[in-house]
Order: structure tokens, then sequence, then C-alpha cells
């Protein structure tokens, strides 16, 4: 089995990644999943729609964030997102605390976004672009030179892709069709297969999903020693 790498010097959160690179040594591939047919990221599209809760944060994420917040205010001003003085809060998520995640403001998500999900709240994170739907984070980050997901969670840089547990427990990293989607209940109709870049998609512009996504899945490859 390949060693995974102990050194993270292009992230902001080495532990998380760690943890990441743990998993990508004995992962699996999801090879059905991936071959799924969705379209590219369009942030004038969705502007943003997998966003509209936050992010959700490890404790390592979480710290980090929110001293950013607190240290880079007038940065992110200049960038065009005005903070709220908690950027980092504590969600629920069913009645169940769910851990840190990023803060969330009021935004008109049905009037910029012809299909918007019925189930999802109209709210962005507090680190959106108010304009360009961009990523605040993303956007400090290479204003400092740095790589894009720097400061960027696993949990953004990722979706859509998730890691769940295969057969004999060993991770899996797969794209969540709306029949697997884990977070599809009577009164809530999933939340990866419903994102743009989540859902099953038949047009012309649409390709496999691991062609889609081959940036992401590299940087997750990246994890491991060859």
């Amino acid at each position: 089995m390949a060693e995974a790498k102990q050194h993270h010097p292009e992230t902001a959160f080495p532990e998380t990644r760690e943890m990441l690179s743990l998993m990508a040594g004995e992962m699996e591939i999801d090879e059905k999943a991936l071959s799924a047919p969705i379209r590219e990221c369009d942030l004038q599209q969705c502007r943003g729609t997998c966003c509209h809760d936050g992010a959700y944060l490890s404790s390592e994420e979480a710290n980090v964030i929110r001293e950013l917040a607190e240290t880079h205010r007038e940065d992110f001003a200049e960038l065009g997102i005005e903070l709220p003085e908690q950027a980092v809060v504590y969600g629920k998520w069913r009645d169940v605390a769910s851990g840190p995640k990023t803060a969330t403001r009021p935004a008109p998500m049905r009037e910029w976004v012809d299909d918007y999900p019925q189930h999802f709240p109209e709210t962005n994170c507090v680190f959106l672009h108010p304009e360009t739907a961009y990523c605040g984070l993303q956007m400090l980050a290479q204003k400092q030179g740095k790589p894009k997901w720097y400061y960027k969670p696993g949990t953004c840089w990722m979706h859509p892709l998730s890691i769940v547990k295969g057969e004999g427990n060993k991770p899996r990293l797969t794209l969540h069709s709306p029949e697997s989607d884990p977070q599809r209940y009577s009164d809530y109709d999933g939340f990866v297969c419903r994102t743009h870049c989540g859902r099953p998609c038949s047009t012309g512009d649409a390709k496999p999903a691991r062609e889609v996504l081959a940036e992401e899945i590299a940087e997750i490859s990246r994890e491991i020693e060859v």
C-alpha cells in the first residue's frame, strides 16, 4: 500500500489534510458513480447554491477560519465581503448538533437562481462574494499568492465528491445520486444531488463526473506517495 504524505505546505489545515492522506492511502474509487454525466460549475447560473448552508468544518478548519476572519477582516472588506462578528458558528442538522460551520446570511436565491431547490433556505455562506458568488477564502488565498484552495475547507473544494465507508469499512470516493444521497428525507429532498454541479445531467454539455472533477480527484490522489 502507498504511504500517505506527512507534510502539507500548500494548505492552512495540515492536520485535516493528514487525515485525508490516511484515507487516500486505501481509498476505493466508485467508478460507476464517477461515470455519471454532470455539468461543470457555473457560478453565474447557480450563484453558489452549494454554499447555501455554509461550510461544515473540522475543529482545525474552524480555528483557522475564525482567526482568519478576525486578522484579515479588512482584507475581506477590500475584496467586497463584509463579515459578521461571528464568521464561524455551531450548526444543527435535523435538531442534532453538527459541529462548527461558517455562518450564513440571507440572500434572494429564488430571485437569482431559476431552479433553486424549494427545500433549500434562501441563505449563503458569509464568505461568498455577494455579486460574483466567488469564495472569499479562495479569493484571499489567491491575493496572497497562495494555492487557491489554501484556506478552503475540505467539504467545499471536494464538492460534489463525497468520501463514504465502502466494503470492509474502507473509504470510498463517490458522487451521490438522487438514490444514494444520504440527506434525502420525506421533508428534505437531498443536498449533493440537488446542487447544480452534483445533479445528474443529460444535456449536451454534460461530461462524465471523473472528467468534470478531474482537478479535485487529482488533488486527492496527490495525497498519496507513489
